[in-house]
């Protein structure tokens, strides 16, 4: 089974981190893309409250005409996707940043904002579309400033990855007093490490 997250974490969880996690397994082989389809991209934008139902519905009527342009961003999704994974990864290994990677994510950045602003929505502050059409690939861009703002940000080295042996690979942002979080859920890797840990202990002592 793919590693399960309670939607009370997932909701407080950084939005750049969400998008890097839907590859699960990231660590074996085969991983699991979570957003495989353009049609599956299209409703986790929706499901991280980028896209409205009017958006959503504007371009899938668009990638029904011309499946092509869905394939293409698609193609963008998964690239700007494993852009922050490779920068998030050095950055927690201290190791070099990929060159390319950093370049894709930077790319992003600097488009136009192509229809997307800020907006109340209740007590809370959402990205709204602000044009009749917008282009897919703006919806984006607000991942990649979600990416940044934690990369350079005071959480920076807060960024983990699990240690699941089974090869979980997901990020998360460790809020624990002590800084000692190794699993993305105590809920699922984590429990099943130390159920390992304690049938090893056992038959040790047997």
């Amino acid at each position: 089974m793919p590693p399960t997250v309670s939607p009370e974490v997932l909701a407080r969880e950084e939005l750049s981190i969400k998008f890097v996690n839907t590859v699960a397994w990231r660590l074996r082989d085969p991983v699991e893309d979570r957003i495989a389809t353009p049609d599956a991209a299209l409703k986790w934008l929706a499901d991280a409250e980028l896209a409205d139902r009017r958006i959503v519905a504007q371009v899938k009527a668009r990638w029904k005409s011309s499946p092509r342009e869905g394939e293409d961003f698609l193609q963008a999704m998964h690239g700007l996707r494993e852009a922050i994974y490779k920068v998030f990864v050095a950055r927690i290994g201290g190791g070099r940043i990929d060159p390319a990677a950093l370049a894709d994510l930077n790319r992003c950045l600097a488009a136009s904002l192509g229809g997307l602003a800020l907006g109340p929505a209740g007590e809370a502050l959402r990205w709204q579309p602000t044009a009749e059409t917008i282009a897919p690939v703006m919806l984006l861009k607000p991942i990649a400033w979600s990416a940044v703002s934690l990369l350079t940000g005071p959480r920076a080295q807060k960024v983990k990855q699990c240690q699941d042996a089974r090869g979980c690979g997901w990020l998360f942002v460790d809020e624990s007093r002590a800084q000692n979080r190794r699993w993305c859920s105590m809920g699922d890797c984590g429990n099943l490490a130390k159920s390992r840990r304690h049938s090893q202990r056992t038959q040790a002592e047997d």
